[in-house]
């Protein structure tokens, strides 16, 4: 197992708690989403089909979080995060 996927809710509650995401902000965006894969630096995430037409929004407002935030955690140097639907 990779490091992201055993450190996966720590860093969905490290990206609540560091951008003060509600609690209706963070069970409706980043809890539901589950790592996919990880291949080299790509963190392919999992959306939930009920949430698949909000993947350019998930883009725009929480990409850049995940992103820097596994590479913080995981200790990767860099690190993109592709987001799939089912």
């Amino acid at each position: 197992m990779h490091l992201v996927e055993e450190k996966w809710d720590e860093i969905l509650l490290t990206v609540k708690r560091e951008h003060e995401l509600t609690d209706i902000s963070f069970n409706t965006w980043l809890k539901p989403l589950k790592v996919y894969d990880v291949k080299d630096n790509v963190i392919t995430i999992l959306v939930p089909s009920e949430q698949v037409v909000l993947i350019n929004l998930l883009n725009k407002k929480y990409k850049l979080l995940l992103q820097v935030t596994i590479c913080e955690i995981t200790g990767m140097d860099e690190c993109e995060v592709k987001f799939i639907s089912p």
